[in-house]
């Protein structure tokens, strides 16, 4: 072979090497500069998202919201300055939105040097209705809700989206009780006010991320699972449990919302016994159970995704009984519905809206 030719290919394949190299190194910082922006517009997403259901709390309230919207999004790291509040649907609806500019770092090998980035997060107030209109609730679509025993008295309003069972004698609902499906009685001395099968399907809502703010901003938030043994607990406008929950005979005073991701369990009874407190005990994402007899608890009990479970006799809720499956094992079971444990709920709930 020539050795001029030779090293002829040899430095043209080294240029060309040397160009892919070039590209290569180009595109990877590209890559790397891209995840990098992906980043920050995930970062300024949340905070916008936060801050918008933080501030939709105020609404109508327009000047508080964008008060409550300063304060927010400086918490999450950012200014003032950059984001922008605008209204809308008779100042129910926030919008809040944002440009950020963020530098390339590697990219700019191959010309690019910075790229702005558009996000906006819109949260609309509503009023928590629904399925709390009613002292025993049961959400399922698929789920028989069962009242089996002897002496259930229910006072006030039922309904499931699925079918009604019961099986005993002894019971009373004094309201309506509403089915989507069929309202089926079988046993003696049953007195029902009104009976509505195929009603209309009833929604649940959440107001999970109410209740998680107003926990923040007071500080009443535990991270992992908690415990209370047999001692008064003041529950104040509202807490947050990111994990399980577990009740063992304790006593609860003030009238707030108590909201839990996992599971609540309670044993024991006499769960709330202050006379005009009242309770909302809500499980985001798991179940509620009620174990042991002549138990007594004030307030609201709420899984709008899990089952509600009160296992023993002689138990009393004075208040109201909301889950997307409700099962009694036991007799003797009253719900005994007011006015006084709505006042456990915030006034309203917060949501996301696309827009």
């Amino acid at each position: 072979m020539n050795f001029r030719l030779w090293r002829e290919e040899e430095g043209s394949a080294v240029i060309l090497i040397a160009l892919a190299m070039t590209v290569v190194m180009g595109f990877a910082a590209l890559v790397i500069d891209m995840g990098i922006v992906a980043v920050e517009k995930w970062k300024l997403q949340n905070a916008l998202d936060a801050t918008s259901l933080a501030a939709a709390m105020d609404l109508p309230d327009t000047a508080a919201a964008a008060a409550t919207a300063n304060q927010y999004i400086q918490l999450n790291g950012y200014d003032p300055s950059d984001m922008s509040v605008a209204f809308k649907d008779a100042n129910e609806t926030i919008t809040i939105s944002s440009t950020k500019q963020v530098k390339y770092n590697f990219a700019k090998v191959l010309g690019f040097e910075r790229i702005d980035l558009h996000v906006s997060a819109s949260a609309t107030g509503y009023t928590i209705g629904g399925a709390f209109n009613y002292v025993l609730f049961s959400g399922s679509e698929s789920f028989t809700l069962t009242l089996n025993g002897s002496h259930q008295y229910i006072d006030g309003s039922s309904h499931t989206n699925e079918d009604f069972l019961t099986n005993g004698s002894h019971l009373t609902i004094t309201g309506a009780c509403e089915a989507v499906g069929s309202v089926t009685t079988n046993g003696s001395d049953i007195s029902i006010a009104h009976r509505v099968p195929g009603s209309t399907y009833v929604e649940m809502p959440d107001f999970a991320e109410t209740i998680r703010l107003q926990a923040e901003q007071i500080g009443t938030v535990y991270n992992g699972d908690k415990t209370f043994n047999g001692s008064y607990m003041d529950v104040g406008e509202s807490m947050y449990v990111d994990g399980n929950l577990t009740v063992n005979g304790s006593h609860f005073r003030g009238t707030g919302c108590v909201l839990v991701t996992g599971n609540i369990v309670f044993n024991g009874s006499n769960l709330n016994e202050t006379t005009g407190d009242a309770v909302c005990f809500y499980s985001q994402n798991g179940d509620i159970t009620i174990n042991g007899s002549h138990a007594v608890f004030d307030g609201i009990l709420y899984a709008p995704n899990g089952n509600i479970t009160m296992n023993g006799s002689h138990q009393t809720v004075n208040g109201r009984v909301i889950g997307d499956e409700v099962r009694f094992n036991g007799s003797s079971l009253n719900i005994i519905g007011g006015t006084g444990e709505m006042n456990s709920l915030p006034s309203k709930g917060v949501r996301l809206v696309k827009e």
